[in-house]
């Protein structure tokens, strides 16, 4: 080991220490995307927490967005043993073919150590010799982890206030149940829609950047007031208010085509 460590620890053409085989990965991403589709390719990133369990998120923002925690360390071990035989250490920097090629993918790696050691590159259409067989062990080691099965994090209640409309959407035991409330406007209005809407309702929230927390204020007369208060079941709280200038804020025009596809008529007054 000690021979091993010696080479290991010699120094990268960039002047990055190499890895070290005894050395302990706490953090750990690879992402690749791009192509004609707008969810091709993957995301996977593993982390260790700050009380020392272990995090995995895959395909963040994602149609398929899936994370846990446990306490295995063991998927660190795999991802080193696969970082040492393809010789991961040695890449740096950003990577790109000599003939560039529309509509290509790029991807990411970033490795962090115990120690501050890291490994930081990037591509498109290009990286070093054998990055597609490292990857594809990669994929092979996360994906089994992947499988693990959790309770989906779904959506326990989602309130939209644009002007002063409250659209409240929230699952029943066999259905979804939608208020809409105007007091200005002496509406009142509860409507049944099939369970599925929830889950529509919890991909769109994710995939269309809903979950977000803030506010946002206008000295524009012109401009509508809204508001999203989202609650998932594991506890995230996500509120967000700001305003919409002749309905062309991406949240709400999100929202105005999900209530359209689900037949319920927005208050546009």
């Amino acid at each position: 080991m000690g021979i091993l460590s010696s080479i290991f620890g010699c120094q990268t053409p960039n002047g990055n220490p190499k890895v070290d085989p005894n050395d302990s990965i706490i953090y750990f991403s690879l992402m690749q995307g791009g192509g004609m589709r707008r969810f091709d390719g993957f995301r996977y990133r593993v982390e260790t927490t700050k009380d020392g369990r272990v995090h995995f998120l895959f395909n963040e923002d994602y149609p398929d967005e899936k994370s846990f925690t446990i306490d295995d360390h063991s998927v660190f071990d795999s991802l080193q043993q696969i970082v040492l035989k393809h010789k991961m250490y040695n890449y740096s920097g950003n990577y790109q073919p000599e003939m560039r090629i529309f509509d290509g993918h790029s991807w990411s790696l970033y490795v962090k150590y115990a120690s501050g050691a890291s490994i930081s590159a990037n591509g498109y259409m290009a990286g070093p010799d054998g990055y597609g067989k490292a990857f594809d062990d990669i994929i092979t080691c996360l994906d089994r982890w992947k499988e693990t099965t959790v309770e989906v994090n779904g959506l326990v209640s989602f309130d939209y206030l644009y002007g002063t409309t409250r659209y409240h959407i929230e699952p029943q035991d066999d259905h979804t149940l939608v208020t809409i409330n105007d007091e200005a406007a002496g509406l009142h209005e509860a409507i049944e829609k099939p369970l599925e809407m929830m889950e529509d309702l919890r991909v769109t929230t994710i995939t269309e950047d809903l979950r977000d927390n803030g506010s946002l204020k206008s000295d524009d007369p012109d401009s509508t007031p809204f508001e999203f208060d989202i609650l998932f079941s594991n506890g995230e709280h996500y509120v967000y208010k700001s305003y919409d200038l002749n309905y062309k804020c991406h949240k709400t025009e999100v929202m105005y085509w999900f209530l359209e596809r689900w037949e319920i008529e927005m208050n546009m007054k």
